[in-house]
């Protein structure tokens, strides 16, 4: 193999070059947050450092290598490796809530120097290749409910351990990506209706309590969910079991409530009502919406968004930079951008599918949760969709260990779509 070759990653170009373009579009987007705005406001100071801007594409060059060196790793050897590498990401979860710096009142960095780690990126990697070693085991074994409950317990300890940091967002990663690596295991669907309509009775009570103060909308929900399960042809049993999760969890909500940090609290009720805090909490969600809306069709063009230039738009290098799309480039932009991110799910699906493997086949549906996952909490962050929960976008925001951890688990996805047929 020619050293040209050797830079070309094995596996499904479709999936290479999708990552490629989305790495290259968040480097034109973080050169355009590092501007100042073109026009008759030229002078003003962009805020951001344009250092920003060159230490991404050094951590690219460096997820670009972890990118070439997992692409070609055996699947045996990533299936040997996956518990002793799990572990390892334990402990730093631990090592960071006991001897890490606290920073903006959060612990979630080692710094090194002039490099900030992130171990909880780290133990996404791990925590997908742990999942996949597990019901690995449990497919070849034959075990069903016993092996969704194990898998439980490592997600529920590994969330645990990141939402301590406090890291709200990046725990509920590992609840995303348990999800849908259970639910191709063959979770039972009980279960997820189950699940789903417990969360949903959480958020409807709190809307009762915290919002509105007033307890007819739950009400009307608990009506709702009776009469869905008279109809559903399902047992007595389950229907009694539904309906006891639903109000437990809605009653279980201010116990919940009482454990999220105070900004967390404020974020939560501003999604509900921006306007209570329109200078304090509600002001990135307003900000980012004005900033989606001025783009329209065609946006104000590259390197000319006034949001972003006059800064009036938070954190729009990291968390909002989606809105610097929508803003500059318009919803035609916006709409190539999640088009790249779509063939990186759609081929993983389709991967997932059709590998031999078992261990494979939940590397791949692991891996492309996670892309799922951030895509759409990002993006529903920024439209004022979802409250604000401080969520990357993979490959565009600025963050070297994000960038790291996306370029390794695009790197498993070329892995197994280049091993297809491997038993």
């Amino acid at each position: 193999m020619t050293w040209v070759g050797f830079l070309i990653p094995p596996g499904d170009k479709k999936i290479f070059f999708a990552w490629l373009g989305l790495c290259l579009f968040g480097l034109a987007i973080l050169w355009s947050v590092t501007e100042p705005i073109q026009g008759p406001y030229k002078e003003l100071d962009p805020v951001v450092a344009k250092s920003i801007f060159y230490r991404q594409i050094v951590w690219l060059i460096v997820g670009y290598g972890a990118l070439l060196i997992t692409a070609r790793l055996p699947l045996r050897y990533l299936d040997n490796i996956a518990i002793p590498f799990f572990l390892t990401a334990l402990v730093l979860l631990i090592a960071i809530l006991a001897i890490g710096p606290t920073i903006a009142g959060s612990k979630r960095w080692f710094v090194l120097g002039p490099l900030r780690v992130q171990p909880s990126e780290l133990a996404k990697v791990a925590f997908i290749l742990v999942m996949a070693n597990l019901l690995t085991r449990s497919t070849e074994e034959g075990r069903g409910l016993s092996a969704t409950f194990g898998t439980f317990l490592v997600m529920a300890v590994t969330m645990m351990l990141v939402l301590r940091e406090p890291d709200l967002g990046t725990s509920l990663v590992f609840l995303a990506v348990w999800v849908g690596m259970v639910f191709w295991f063959g979770i039972p669907g009980i279960l997820l209706v189950g699940a789903g309509s417990a969360a949903l009775s959480a958020v409807v009570n709190f809307y009762s309590e915290r919002v509105v103060e007033q307890a007819w909308p739950w009400a009307v929900y608990l009506l709702l969910v009776v009469a869905v399960l008279y109809v559903a042809r399902i047992g007595i049993v389950s229907k009694v079991t539904l309906l006891f999760i639903n109000i437990v969890t809605g009653i279980g909500i201010p116990f919940f409530w009482d454990k999220l940090q105070p900004y967390q609290q404020e974020r939560i009720l501003t999604f509900f009502d921006p306007g209570r805090d329109a200078f304090g909490s509600g002001y990135q969600a307003i900000q980012s919406r004005v900033a989606i809306g001025s783009g329209g069709m065609f946006g104000t063009h590259y390197l000319q968004g006034t949001q972003k230039g006059l800064a009036f738009l938070p954190e729009r290098h990291t968390d909002f930079i989606f809105s610097v799309v929508g803003e500059e480039l318009g919803l035609l932009g916006a709409m190539c951008l999640l088009a790249l991110f779509m063939v990186i799910l759609m081929q993983g699906v389709h991967h997932g599918t059709i590998a031999r493997h078992p261990f494979a086949r939940f590397m791949a549906i692991g891996v492309v949760t996670y892309f799922a996952f951030h895509v759409v909490v990002n993006v529903g962050i920024t439209t004022g969709l979802l409250p604000v929960t401080g969520l990357p976008l993979p490959l565009i925001s600025y963050g070297g260990s994000n960038l790291l951890t996306s370029s390794l688990l695009i790197g498993l996805l070329l892995n197994v779509s280049s091993r297809t047929f491997d038993d």
